[in-house]
């Protein structure tokens, strides 16, 4: 697993959504920890399989690996103010599975979604 203090981001570098995303909250949330594309990493390094990183985004802090909207809501907690805030509404009983929804319907659709990534995912 990672070091505790360093937070991980592991994501899909494949997708142009995923890297436009990652590129815009970073710094206008203040996030922790770096950003890695699964493609370029030793997921065994995370504790992940290729499988898992395929599926879904990880969030991974020492022991804690989060997957989906569960580590959205995770990354989010180790941000400016307003990503704290976001973490935690994100946490509400009912808001989660809302959530992991939202996080669902997104992934499953991130290569339709229009933009200047358009046609850049691999799916």
């Amino acid at each position: 697993m990672s070091d505790a203090m360093s937070p991980v981001i592991v994501y899909d570098g494949s997708c142009g959504f995923c890297r436009a995303a990652i590129r815009f909250l970073l710094p206008r949330l203040a996030l922790a920890g770096v950003a890695q594309p699964w493609q370029g990493v030793d997921l065994t390094t995370y504790g992940l399989t290729e499988d898992q990183a395929r599926a879904r985004m990880w969030f991974v802090q020492g022991d804690q690996c989060h997957g989906g909207a569960a580590a959205f809501t995770a990354w989010a907690r180790t941000g400016n103010a307003g990503a704290r805030a976001a973490g935690r509404l994100l946490s509400l009983p009912g808001i989660t599975r809302m959530a992991a929804g939202v996080y669902w319907l997104v992934a499953r659709n991130r290569h339709r979604i229009p933009g200047p990534w358009e046609h850049t995912c691999t799916l």
